[in-house]
């Protein structure tokens, strides 16, 4: 039973990396960069979350669509800021959307550093869903089945927003080439745009959800952006169901690790895993692109 349990609990934090994951797969798959701030976007979306319903009093579901809307819109300015003047430029601006990546994270976290004072928070007694669900003798909380049913319906959803609609269409074909796509009629900074919403949202959503039942801090996104990274290198950059089912997979074994193995070794452990798995599909479980420009 306690295997159970545990598993679980995996799976619940299995979906919040999920989400993360996401976020960082749509913007692998549509812009082919490596955007390191993404992780602020995840402490953003909590943050302001957190204030909704500290401060404003707001229902924890309104915080969860504001902390949503945050993460979409912090992705919009910092793409529009930073990343945009790189592609006006042309050529091929991987090192620099690095380099400048870092550089936001940094900027972005201590502003948030600044504006908690570097102090713990979280979300008042009361105002996160504390209901609990018996299954046999497996406990599950109200919030780890809404981290679930989120991951699961916003993989689905943008999964089908890519692969399905026309507007899912012209995103990929930017990302692919986005010369040929504009020759085709397609507005790459409309398709850039809508992407780096996506993946904010995501990424906002996933940082309500992971600070929603403990004490957080201005640093929460930094531990999602290594588990979220580690989750698209496993399932593959091409296909977000691949990014979605790396974070599950690094969630569960994390948590069977840290209860059968030593709390102490869970990362090792993940990372060994994620070694082994592209030893043996250097592409991924799913289907991967390559890195390119901005």
């Amino acid at each position: 039973m306690l295997f159970l349990q545990q598993l679980v609990n995996g799976i619940a934090l299995g979906a919040v990396y999920a989400l993360f994951a996401v976020g960082f797969g749509v913007v692998f798959s549509t812009m082919r960069i490596l955007n390191l701030a993404q992780g602020v976007y995840a402490t953003w979306g909590a943050l302001v979350a957190y204030w909704a319903v500290a401060n404003a009093g707001l229902p924890f579901a309104a915080a969860c669509l504001i902390g949503t809307a945050t993460g979409a819109l912090t992705a919009v300015v910092v793409d529009q800021v930073a990343f945009q003047p790189l592609r006006s430029r042309g050529g091929e601006q991987l090192l620099g959307t690095i380099i400048t990546s870092v550089a936001l994270w940094i900027a972005l976290r201590e502003v948030a550093s600044l504006a908690t004072g570097a102090a713990p928070l979280g979300f008042p007694p009361g105002t996160v869903p504390d209901g609990l669900l018996h299954v046999g003798g497996v406990r599950v909380l109200t919030t780890q089945i809404i981290a679930v049913v989120c991951a699961v319906a916003v993989t689905t959803m943008i999964h089908l927003l890519l692969r399905r609609t026309r507007l899912g269409t012209a995103i990929r074909a930017v990302g692919h080439d986005r010369g040929a796509a504009m020759l085709g009629g397609v507005n790459p900074r409309a398709a850039i745009l809508t992407a780096a919403a996506l993946a904010g949202a995501a990424t906002g959503l996933a940082g309500v959800l992971y600070a929603d039942n403990q004490t957080f801090t201005f640093g929460l996104g930094d531990g999602l952006l290594l588990q979220g990274f580690a989750a698209v290198v496993l399932g593959g950059m091409g296909d977000v169901r691949g990014a979605a089912f790396g974070g599950f997979m690094i969630g569960i074994v994390q948590v069977l690790s840290a209860q059968y193995i030593s709390n102490s070794f869970q990362d090792a452990i993940t990372f060994g895993l994620l070694l082994v798995v592209l030893v043996a599909r250097p592409r991924g479980l799913f289907r991967t692109v390559e890195l390119g420009r901005a």
